[in-house]
């Protein structure tokens, strides 16, 4: 199988698992295209279909996009990640992969076995604010930016398209500006227009029967398939350390 063939699987499985839930497209992309094409093409190219994916989704779901809810988390986003890009050479972004890894995986758990886990509803914007720079700081340490805002939204109790009206747009704002980094840095020279396009191309596609499933899907069994999403997500990168 040649590179594009795995590179095209890849970006039509990674565009089905974002349009179903919102997230998890780097993850997907990734665990297939680093047997073809190495890191530094493969990243930013993750990147690249994350920020197509989730435009085009997020058109779909704009009803549930409400700014008062989300501008706390955007802004907090954007605060957190120049500190997690500058303390980058001081810190270690594996050990804050496995902790992360370790906290999703024991959520996931617990929201998978618990019935009617307690909703939070204290803190307000603030709070909101304080989880959008968490995300927005492992964003720029490790490109982790999507977990703990994700975790928070169902923390929450809100609706699918209420909690993907938030993750959503939070993750498109800072996988585009590292998407933005990456471009300035001349890493998609490595890749052929014609290549890039294709990889896109099948991602939307994918998106698009993704999508079909989440709008059939109920606000509870989005919550559950989010679990198990996020849980793969935590595994990953516990297994990335050892």
């Amino acid at each position: 199988m040649d590179s594009l063939t795995i590179l095209m699987i890849g970006g039509c499985a990674a565009g089905f698992v974002a349009g179903l839930t919102g997230l998890g497209t780097a993850m997907v992309a990734l665990s297939l295209w680093l047997f073809a094409v190495s890191p530094t093409e493969a990243v930013p190219l993750s990147l690249l279909l994350s920020v197509t994916v989730h435009i085009v989704t997020l058109a779909l779901i704009r009803h549930g996009i409400q700014w008062p809810r989300l501008w706390p988390f955007l802004l907090g986003g954007l605060i957190g990640l120049p500190a997690g890009i500058y303390l980058l050479p001081y810190l270690d972004a594996q050990t804050a992969k496995l902790c992360l890894g370790l906290f999703l995986v024991s959520y996931c758990l617990y929201g998978l076995l618990v019935r009617d886990p307690p909703r939070v509803t204290w803190g307000g914007r603030r709070a909101d604010a304080g989880i959008g720079s968490i995300g927005g700081f492992l964003g720029g340490l490790a490109g982790l930016a999507g977990g703990v805002p994700t975790v928070w939204t169902g923390l929450r109790g809100w609706s699918k398209d209420e909690s993907r009206g938030v993750y959503q747009p939070f993750n498109l704002a800072i996988l585009a500006t590292a998407a933005v980094g990456h471009a300035l840095a001349g890493r998609y020279e490595a890749l052929a227009i014609e290549t890039i396009l294709k990889v896109l191309a099948v991602g939307v596609l994918g998106a698009g029967l993704g999508f079909v499933i989440y709008r059939r899907t109920s606000d509870k069994g989005f919550k559950k398939l989010l679990l198990i999403v996020l849980l793969i997500a935590g595994a990953t990168h516990i297994l990335s350390f050892v």
